[in-house]
């Protein structure tokens, strides 16, 4: 008797987490190293963004996917910046003159951004919004000059895709934290055949 009503227990608690994972507007992401790495030319590169695939705002939580709004539909802007607290206690806030939520965040729907005249910049178009303070470096990825681009030169070879900003830069921390360059190479067209990197004969 009582395995039975432990097994329609077990039954009903899986049945109901399928129907709400599958209620999520978002799926699941999936490994984005499988999907950057490619051939071209006989060499393989690993393109992987470094912030990973691009994803619209959401929230994850204990294996759920949230719209922003489905919290902030109660919860309003406060007049002034407070401290981040409760589901953002994580986030670092260091974009320098840039400290309030609401510069980005539009104030009434939370599920996408805002532009100078609080009209709606659609989630995923990330790079419209950056383009609010960053005029000249929006225009140099758009040109294909700032960011990388992965595919290639030649598009009678294959395509080309370019990556958001935010699969770069964490929108709320963006510079980089400093790098190490990996050594030059062993050889360059000006050494004749001889190796010439860090790891040659003297």
């Amino acid at each position: 008797m009582i395995e039975s009503r432990l097994s329609q227990l077990l039954t009903l608690g899986l049945g109901i987490s399928i129907v709400l994972s599958s209620c999520s507007p978002y799926a699941e992401p999936v490994d984005a190293a499988s999907l950057y790495v490619r051939e071209v030319e006989g060499a393989v590169f690993d393109t992987t963004p470094i912030r990973g695939e691009f994803v619209p705002l959401h929230y994850k939580k204990a294996g759920f996917t949230y719209r922003c709004t489905e919290c902030h539909f109660s919860i309003q802007p406060p007049p002034r910046q407070n401290p981040l607290q409760s589901e953002h206690a994580n986030i670092t806030l260091d974009h320098g003159l840039n400290t309030n939520c609401l510069s980005c965040h539009h104030p009434r729907n939370r599920d996408v951004y805002v532009d100078h005249d609080g009209n709606e910049i659609p989630a995923d178009q990330p790079a419209r919004l950056c383009s609010k303070c960053h005029g000249p470096t929006y225009r140099d990825w758009e040109a294909g000059i700032h960011g990388r681009q992965n595919g290639h030169w030649d598009t009678s070879k294959g395509g080309r895709s370019k990556l958001f900003c935010v699969q770069c830069h964490d929108p709320h921390s963006p510079k980089f934290k400093t790098m190490t360059p990996l050594p030059p190479p062993k050889r360059s067209r000006f050494s004749n055949g001889r190796d010439s990197g860090p790891d040659s004969a003297p």
